[in-house]
């Protein structure tokens, strides 16, 4: 019972998180496209064609691993990935708010963002609050204690 009620925590964060980044990288495309070859916004559609690179590639991330969380529930890979990625996540999303990132966007390497909106915010409360019950999975699964996945 603990099982479910967990993955059900892990999937009521998750599945908003996968959305948001999903609606942002298509976001920041669609702005790309309105300022590249425009000289005067050229770099800025750079830096959002970019992030919207970024923001799809952790999209389908992680989807995938949450179908395997799903799917292959004691394999502990996929809750490794999503836990180091989401780290990781967190770290370039502050990075780029502080001091800049270096970043290949086509112009010249460097992605500083200062903005912030519902997005940001989203997507940062989703990955810490789904942190907590995917970290709480692996140690059940990497113990490997069945007798709580009974029904």
């Amino acid at each position: 019972m603990i099982i479910k009620i967990l993955l059900i925590l892990f999937l009521v964060a998750m599945i908003p998180n996968i959305f948001v980044y999903g609606y942002h990288g298509h976001h920041e495309f669609e702005e790309a496209f309105e300022h590249i070859g425009i000289p005067e916004t050229d770099h800025k559609g750079n830096e959002q064609f970019a992030e919207g690179i970024f923001f799809s590639i952790v999209t389908v991330g992680y989807i995938i691993t949450t179908i395997f969380v799903l799917v292959k529930p004691y394999n502990t890979i996929s809750y490794y990935a999503i836990l180091v990625g989401t780290v990781i996540i967190i770290i370039i999303y502050y990075a780029s708010k502080t001091s800049g990132l270096p970043a290949p966007d086509f112009y010249d390497n460097w992605i500083i963002d200062d903005s912030t909106n519902w997005k940001d915010n989203v997507t940062k409360i989703a990955q810490q609050a789904m942190v907590i019950p995917l970290s709480m999975l692996l140690i059940l699964r990497a113990t490997k204690i069945k007798c709580l996945d009974r029904e």
